[in-house]
């Protein structure tokens, strides 16, 4: 004979304790957006099956409140698409870059979104991240620290977007075993800088054959020239107009900057010409900088070599194409691609903002002034570059005084 099964509820009908064909023990269950959540109290007796209940219940209602019961609808790839709408609103609000809107579409698009994609967005966790990076070591071996940190990054813009949206009520931290220590920026020293030169401009005679060629290779030199006199970022350089940009003059006590007594451009009766940049559009937002006196002789070739006769009024990019290419096959040649350091660090247009910032702290230019004008923090510029120059900065470490007696 079948055993008769009885069901009850408690909690003014919300949560049902019943029974189960099949099973000596009594359940516990209830009712949340369209699903049932049930589980067994392990409990024959109905009294003590009853207490379990009644303990499961209000558990669960803590985590209905806390986002801890899933909405299996909310997926990783609808939120994903919530956010690049919204990462795109911010773009055109010119809050961000659409350089690293691109950037992160590319990644999502390449390695994260196949894996996430049909993942409920609240059960991405620090575990799952921990997941994602072991199957992405195992299939591509080669992958680099700073690649694991574009996908972490991506995946946290999703998360966002799911806390903004109150899908998720915390944003889960993903914790690496790697320390968050900033790696030191590559730069040219002055020695290297000046080979870079003479590199790019002789093979920009030699490309005078092709027209197009021979232009690329031009804007290639003023590029450089340009990057390592703003110490702008490679997106905000991409990002710059002609109307961005103003001649600017200022006085300058030569005898207080005795290395400029060598050098005749953008020298004017009033004083030396600088650039003011307004308008800087990248990761940091909108800004401004003042360019060393180097940028402005860049800047006007590029004008006469464009045929720009008002650049305050035009809104045509400054640098027309990104020349990485011929940047890399440069740097190969020179052998200057990688580094001297241990281990060897590899150099690519970065380093170029790298230059400035450490020709600007040896030339003595505090470290705020530095920091503010490149609209980065003193804590990046110490880390990721003051580092590298510490022994040469440090000017009056051997200074000494008499000393009277050593008693």
């Amino acid at each position: 004979m079948s055993r008769v099964l009885e069901k009850y509820s408690i909690h003014g009908g919300k949560c049902h304790v019943f029974q189960r064909p099949n099973s000596p023990f009594w359940w516990v269950g209830l009712h949340h957006q369209g699903k049932y959540i049930r589980t067994s109290t392990k409990q024959i007796v109905k009294l003590e099956a009853e207490k379990f209940a009644s303990k499961w219940y209000f558990k669960k209602l803590n985590e209905i409140d806390t986002g801890e019961i899933i909405n299996e609808k909310i997926t990783f790839e609808k939120v994903k698409n919530q956010a690049l709408i919204h990462y795109q609103g911010l773009v055109e609000r010119g809050v961000r870059s659409a350089i690293t809107l691109e950037g992160i579409q590319s990644i999502l698009q390449s390695r994260v979104a196949p894996y996430f994609d049909k993942m409920h967005i609240q059960k991405i966790d620090n575990t799952t991240w921990h997941e994602f990076k072991d199957y992405i070591l195992k299939k591509y071996p080669q992958s680099k620290r700073g690649t694991l940190h574009q996908y972490k990054n991506a995946v946290r813009v999703v998360l966002n977007e799911a806390y903004r949206r109150g899908y998720i009520k915390f944003l889960p931290v993903f914790k690496d075993e790697y320390s968050s220590e900033n790696n030191p920026r590559p730069w040219f020293n002055p020695s290297e800088y000046k080979k870079l030169h003479i590199a790019i401009r002789n093979h920009a005679e030699k490309l005078k054959y092709d027209r197009r060629m021979y232009a690329n290779a031009l804007e290639l030199y003023d590029y450089v020239i340009f990057a390592t006199n703003t110490g702008m970022r490679v997106g905000e350089l991409q990002n710059l107009r002609f109307s961005d940009v103003k001649i600017a003059v200022e006085k300058v006590d030569v005898k207080k900057n005795k290395d400029l007594e060598n050098w005749s451009w953008n020298k004017k009766e009033s004083g030396w010409e600088f650039l003011y940049i307004n308008n800087i559009k990248g990761k940091r937002g909108t800004g401004t900088c003042r360019s060393y006196y180097g940028a402005v002789s860049a800047f006007l070739r590029i004008c006469e070599r464009r045929g720009i006769k008002n650049p305050d009024t035009s809104n045509e990019k400054l640098f027309l194409v990104h020349h990485r290419i011929m940047f890399n096959v440069i740097l190969e040649r020179l052998g200057l691609k990688y580094s001297n350091d241990n281990p060897p660090a590899k150099r690519d247009f970065v380093s170029l903002r790298a230059t400035y910032i450490c020709f600007r702290l040896l030339s003595g230019v505090p470290v705020y002034e530095v920091a503010t004008n490149c609209r980065t923090s003193v804590d990046m510029i110490e880390k990721s570059y003051a580092r590298l120059l510490s022994g040469r900065m440090m000017q009056n470490i051997n200074r000494t005084i008499t000393i009277q007696s050593w008693e």
